[in-house]
């Protein structure tokens, strides 16, 4: 397996006191890296991407988006995955295979949050195979921590509902010493978050009453979570959330809470157009780039036109 530059620690979940024994010994490498990092005054690049499958794709092999197979993802330090990155992606060991062979599924910096269409057939063993984690899990390197969330799971999955809620929980309670705080996930779980519009003004999904864990209905993300996140924020750590089920019409979205924790939605859909001329009349597929100087720790974000990246590559 390949792995890309910089690659720090990953933060193996243990819960109660061992996990913040974990957690500091992540922070005291954060401070190591920070140290290293202000002396290379290195820029590093992590993209985000969503909805990649291939649309008119009968099989047996479910692949990505073309442009997404030809994507040369050497010069980014991370690779964060959106959900619906195979419309069948848990049919077979097969395809896991093949989605390892395009994004290296197993390096630590490669990050999976699992979408209807990736695990519609079931068998997440083949995902856990594949990456060698839980489809809910958190990497920390040069000041960056991400989290992987599962927005699949659901009260019939109590045990990895309640363990999921728990690590969000015990990172936003021990995060100190990073700059950023990054979330991953496929459907929009964020209805009522202040100054955030209706999600169906550009998202395929809107999961008002997702449950965020098993002790209460009104566990929501909104309700459960956001509140977590305005902590790690008062912090003075910037907070991202960033979803993937969009992108067959409307192709990016980023607006600030009113606390200042920002919102995004990518993802891409044009492989679903046969006919050129109707292909020229939608707007671009683009996707999430990230750019992190790691000297201040500063961190930008543009949505590039994933035709033009791969045609420059």
């Amino acid at each position: 397996m390949k792995y890309l530059l910089f690659i720090g620690v990953l933060a193996t979940i243990f819960f109660g006191s061992g996990f913040r024994n974990n957690g500091r010994r992540i922070e005291s490498q954060l401070k190591d890296d920070l140290i290293i990092a202000k002396k290379a005054e290195d820029t590093l690049r992590y993209v985000f991407m969503g909805h990649t499958y291939r649309y008119n794709n009968p099989g047996p092999r479910y692949i990505v988006d073309p442009r997404i197979q030809d994507f040369d993802f050497t010069g980014y330090s991370r690779t964060w995955l959106g959900g619906d990155i195979s419309s069948e992606a848990t049919l077979n060991r097969g395809n896991f295979v093949y989605l390892d062979s395009v994004f290296d599924l197993m390096a630590p910096a490669t990050q999976y949050a699992l979408g209807n269409h990736d695990i519609r057939n079931g068998n997440i063993q083949y995902y856990r195979e594949a990456t060698g984690r839980k489809s809910y899990n958190v990497y920390s390197a040069n000041g960056i921590v991400s989290v992987c969330m599962n927005s699949q799971l659901n009260p019939s999955n109590c045990e990895d509902l309640n363990l999921q809620f728990q690590m969000l929980k015990n990172v936003c309670d021990t995060i100190q010493n990073s700059s950023h705080l990054v979330l991953i996930m496929h459907n929009c779980l964020f209805y009522g978050v202040p100054n955030i519009p209706p999600p169906n003004t550009f998202a395929h999904s809107n999961f008002t009453n997702w449950n965020a864990n098993c002790s209460s209905s009104t566990q929501t993300f909104t309700t459960a979570i956001y509140p977590m996140l305005e902590a790690v924020k008062e912090k003075g750590i910037m907070v991202h959330v960033i979803m993937g089920d969009t992108g067959t019409s409307v192709k990016q979205f980023h607006q600030e809470s009113t606390d200042s924790i920002h919102f995004f939605a990518s993802g891409i859909g044009n492989s679903k157009y046969l006919d050129s001329a109707v292909l020229a009349t939608k707007p671009l597929d683009r996707v999430l780039v990230f750019e992190h100087v790691l000297a201040t720790q500063e961190m930008t974000w543009q949505f590039q036109d994933l035709d033009s990246l791969v045609s420059t590559q």
